[in-house]
């Protein structure tokens, strides 16, 4: 196919390229998009395949970490967690055997100590695995 049928063609297509690109240079934004692409290609040539694959590694396993944590119960955990650690004095008093002991009578404690320990049994089972 020749040059001249294809310009005719897409003749619609290529003014409107034509007018983005007219655009972009009047704006200053052409050489900055220039820039851009070279900085890409600059650290795509940097960066061994290996680092690559390692990389995209680290970032699959994040998104299979979070999709974990996304699930109703892990959140609402995460977010009684946070809302505790915000809720907690700045600095706790000192506590020994017997505060411990006398805490355990604390109802939010045991519910908290159940949680705790369920959490412990399940870790427990998936390091056997």
């Amino acid at each position: 196919m020749s040059v001249q049928k294809v310009v005719e063609e897409n003749e619609e297509v290529l003014a409107k390229a034509v007018e983005k690109l007219i655009w972009l240079e009047k704006s200053g934004s052409l050489d900055a998009l220039i820039d851009l692409v070279s900085l890409i290609k600059l650290i795509q040539d940097s960066i061994s395949d290996a680092v690559v694959l390692k990389h995209a590694e680290v970032i699959t396993d994040l998104g299979l970490i979070s999709a974990k944590f996304t699930n109703d119960r892990a959140l609402m955990l995460l977010n009684a967690i946070g809302d505790a650690i915000c809720m907690c004095e700045k600095e706790p008093k000192p506590a020994g055997i017997r505060d411990l002991i006398a805490a355990l009578r604390d109802p939010d404690v045991k519910v908290a100590l159940g949680m705790i320990l369920n959490i412990l049994k399940q870790l427990g089972k998936n390091l056997q695995k």
